[in-house]
């Protein structure tokens, strides 16, 4: 609820819960995709975000079928286009809105993410879309959202604005 609320106050934006960020790799001049804990973020993961109904269709009918391509064949980092295809247009970067909880799911069968090829994935993803792109259109943020009241505890005779968080 809380996060649906800020990105109807951003709604040019992706606005979502786990966050993640692209970094240059000096030595073999190239991305990275990192998903390791960072002050900054440059992505948001779209399996738990909200963007506006606009971008689905940019996705589908604008973004270069390159792209989509290789999304199909990976079958993995359509998050990763896009948050690039939101970058290049609005030259924003994504809202982080913190989460109370931690997402998992031990009784899930195993994630994508645990596979040794995943990450090798993502970063051939971010530097073919950069080639298409011809430039990288992520932009890095320190920026996140938190309820007032995130975690706080109130004495019982109060109320919090989103009374399950």
């Amino acid at each position: 609820m809380f996060g649906f609320r800020v990105w109807r106050e951003a709604r040019d934006r992706i606005v979502g819960f786990p966050g993640r960020y692209h970094a240059w790799d000096i030595p073999h001049q190239s991305w990275l995709y990192n998903s390791n804990y960072s002050c900054e973020l440059s992505m948001v993961l779209t399996g738990a975000a909200f963007f506006h109904k606009y971008y689905a269709y940019l996705y589908s009918y604008v973004m270069p079928q390159a792209i989509r391509d290789m999304v199909d064949e990976y079958i993995n980092c359509e998050d990763i286009a896009m948050n690039f295809l939101v970058s290049h247009i609005t030259r924003k970067p994504p809202i982080k809105v913190t989460s109370r909880w931690t997402f998992r799911c031990p009784g899930c069968p195993q994630a994508l993410s645990h596979d040794d090829s995943h990450f090798h994935e993502r970063h051939k993803c971010i530097n073919f879309f950069v080639k298409v792109y011809g430039y990288m259109p992520l932009l890095y943020t320190q920026f996140r959202v938190d309820s007032v009241l995130f975690k706080t505890r109130l004495p019982h005779d109060k109320t919090k604005c989103f009374k399950f968080i």
